[in-house]
C-alpha cells in the first residue's frame, strides 16, 4: 500500500514535466546579421503533440535585449511586418517560423553575431512552463544569389 501511495506522488510531481514535453522545436536557426545591424532574425517550427493548443506569450535570450515574435503580412503590394504579443501553436499541430513569413525578432543585440555562433532561447508558454531553444547562426549571404534576394528588416 505504501508503494501504490509513493508511486502516485512520483506521478503527480511528474506530469508538470509531461506536459511541457509536449513543445518541441525543430529547425532553430538564426540568420547572420550585417556588422552594423543591431538585428537578427531567427526561424524554427514549434511542433506541438498535446491535446490542447499551447500559446507561447514571450521569448527570452542573454544574445538580444528584445526578442520578439512577428508576423509578415502583404498590404497594398508591400510586405508589412508587425510583433506578435503571443503565439499559439495548435493541438497536434505545428506553427513554422520561416524567411519571408512570420519569424523571431531578435532587437537590440548584446553581441556581435557569427557564423557558427549559438543562440540560446527560452519560450515561456501561457501555462508557465518555458521551453529551451538552441539556435545556430547561419551566414546566409552566400545563399541570396539562388533564390532571388533575402529578407530584409
Amino acid at each position: 500500500m505504501k508503494i501504490k501511495y509513493l508511486l502516485s506522488i512520483a506521478l503527480l510531481l511528474w506530469m508538470p514535466a509531461l506536459a511541457s514535453a509536449e513543445i518541441t522545436v525543430a529547425g532553430a536557426w538564426v540568420r547572420m546579421p550585417p556588422p552594423v545591424a543591431d538585428t537578427a532574425a531567427g526561424y524554427m517550427i514549434l511542433n506541438n503533440s498535446g491535446d490542447a493548443d499551447i500559446s507561447i506569450i514571450s521569448v527570452e535570450s542573454a544574445a538580444a535585449a528584445n526578442p520578439e515574435f512577428h508576423s509578415m503580412t502583404m498590404h497594398d503590394g508591400m510586405m508589412h511586418m508587425q510583433k506578435m504579443d503571443d503565439v499559439t501553436v495548435p493541438a497536434h499541430g505545428k506553427l513554422e517560423f520561416s524567411p519571408g513569413s512570420n519569424h523571431l525578432m531578435l532587437k537590440d543585440l548584446k553581441r556581435k553575431l557569427n557564423a557558427g555562433d549559438h543562440v540560446m532561447l527560452k519560450l515561456n508558454t501561457s501555462d508557465g512552463h518555458t521551453v529551451d531553444v538552441h539556435a545556430e547562426v547561419r551566414d546566409m549571404r552566400k545563399m541570396q544569389g539562388s533564390h532571388g534576394g533575402g529578407h530584409h528588416h
